[in-house]
């Protein structure tokens, strides 16, 4: 699977992180502010405890988070 074309290298390596995007073949990166700058420190994260969860995703370890509604007939 092929990234988006690096800025700096124009290889198609540039992969998303949890922070922004880095390209793996030349190791440069793009970072985004978190809230997409509006600051806050997030909700809870369930896995690292840490209040870095925006728009449902860690910022810190990447964990993704998602309402699934599942009825069950019993």
């Amino acid at each position: 699977m092929a990234g988006k074309v690096c800025p700096n290298c124009k290889r198609k390596t540039f992969f998303v992180t949890t922070t922004g995007r880095t390209c793996t073949k030349c190791g440069y990166t793009m970072k985004t502010m978190a809230n997409n700058g509006q600051g806050g420190r997030g909700n809870k994260c369930s896995n690292c405890n840490k209040y870095t969860v925006f728009h449902n995703k860690c910022r810190t370890c990447g964990a993704e988070y998602s309402l699934i509604n599942k009825n069950f007939d019993i």
